[in-house]
């Protein structure tokens, strides 16, 4: 499987460039190095979803995409699981994000 910019986890990594948790100072271990393409970014995501973080659907707050992200610990606190399904539809800003990468690569 690759990067799926409807899988909240994928999106959130991507649009992030790697994954903080909202509610404390908390950051994803990313892979250091390698190639940044969106497989990176997907494989970010779905260890993250391995891992127990919590990444809920995104929201924009005018033209600001926001995710709320929240580590293991912090989604234990507030009782709050990650979101297993897809997005209605991509964020057009993921998007351009992935539209962009795949002409650099």
């Amino acid at each position: 499987m690759s990067f799926d910019s409807r899988d909240p986890y994928d999106a959130a990594a991507l649009y992030d460039m790697w994954l903080n948790c909202s509610r404390c100072p908390t950051t994803f271990d990313f892979e250091p190095g390698g190639n940044i393409d969106l497989d990176y970014y997907h494989r970010i995501g779905q260890q993250a979803r391995r891992d127990r973080w919590a990444v809920l659907p995104a929201r924009s707050q005018g033209s600001e995409l926001i995710f709320t992200v929240l580590c293991p610990d912090c989604a234990l606190r507030f009782g709050v699981q990650g979101f297993e399904g897809r997005l209605d539809g991509a964020e057009p800003v993921i998007d351009q994000i992935c539209e962009a990468m795949l002409k650099v690569s």
